[in-house]
């Protein structure tokens, strides 16, 4: 009986596995270079033109 459950616990996490239910290392990774993509092009707000006084030699 135990060997059974046993059996069928082994089959279920086999199962779970083979069939990609687990995120990939190179998901993951596509996931953070994406992320540090966005980031790098983020330019932030806009900016408060009116404290602006221009070029002042």
């Amino acid at each position: 009986m135990i060997r059974a459950f046993a059996l069928a616990i082994i089959a279920l996490v086999s199962a779970g596995l083979l069939s990609g239910c687990l995120e990939s290392e190179t998901e993951k990774r596509a996931k953070i270079d994406e992320q540090k993509s966005k980031d790098f092009w983020d330019m932030g707000g806009p900016t408060d033109r009116s404290k602006s006084k221009g070029y002042t030699p």
